[in-house]
C-alpha cells in the first residue's frame, strides 16, 4: 500500500513539472514571438520607440524589434484609389459648378515615417482633400462654363501637377486624376 502512495506522489511531481516546462515553454515562446513583426507586401513599417517615431523604417518581411519597447505602424504604401467629395465652385461667369474626381496616389515609401509624424495615418482627410478643394477653387473660375467640359483633360492635367506639387512634401506621390 506504501508503494503505491509513493508511485502516486511520484506520478503527480512529474505532472507538475510537466506542467511547469509546458508553462515555461509557452512564456519563452511568446516573448521570442514578440521580437518580430512582419511587414505585408505593399506595406511599410513606421517604428515607434515607446511612442515616439523612429528615423528607422522597416520593409515587406520578417523584422527584428524590441519586445515592448517598440511598436510598429503598417502603412500600406501601393497604388490607391480616393475619391473626392462633390466641391462647389464657380466658372468664369460665376455660375456654380459641381466637380468631383477620383485620384490614384501613393506614399513615398522612403518617407512613410515623415507622413505619419506629420499628418498621421488620417492624411487623405487632412491633406488630399483640402488640397484638391483649394485648387478646384483656383483652376475652374479660369474657364468659362462652355469650356469646362470640354477641356476637361486640360484641367486634370493641371490638377495632376498642382496637386503633385502641392502633396509632394508630404511625400504622397500623384499618379493619376
Amino acid at each position: 500500500m506504501r508503494e503505491k502512495s509513493l508511485e502516486s506522489l511520484e506520478f503527480k511531481g512529474m505532472q507538475t513539472c510537466t506542467i511547469g516546462m509546458v508553462v515555461a515553454l509557452l512564456l519563452i515562446f511568446g516573448m521570442l514571438w514578440g521580437t518580430f513583426v512582419i511587414v505585408p507586401a505593399g506595406s511599410r513599417g513606421v517604428v515607434l520607440w515607446w511612442g515616439s517615431v523612429e528615423n528607422r523604417i522597416m520593409n515587406e518581411g520578417l523584422n527584428f524589434k524590441v519586445p515592448l519597447a517598440e511598436t510598429v505602424i503598417k502603412v500600406d504604401v501601393r497604388v490607391q484609389p480616393h475619391p473626392f467629395r462633390e466641391i462647389d465652385a464657380s466658372s468664369k461667369e460665376y455660375q456654380i459648378v459641381k466637380m468631383t474626381g477620383m485620384m490614384n496616389f501613393h506614399i513615398n515609401p522612403a518617407f512613410v515615417n515623415d507622413l505619419y509624424q506629420k499628418v498621421g495615418l488620417d492624411f487623405a482627410n487632412k491633406v488630399i482633400d483640402p488640397a484638391f478643394n483649394d485648387f478646384v477653387k483656383e483652376v475652374v473660375p479660369t474657364y468659362p462654363i462652355g469650356e469646362i467640359l470640354p477641356k476637361r483633360e486640360a484641367i486634370r492635367q493641371t490638377a495632376m501637377k498642382k496637386l503633385g506639387d502641392n502633396l509632394a512634401r508630404y511625400h504622397i506621390i500623384v499618379d493619376d486624376i
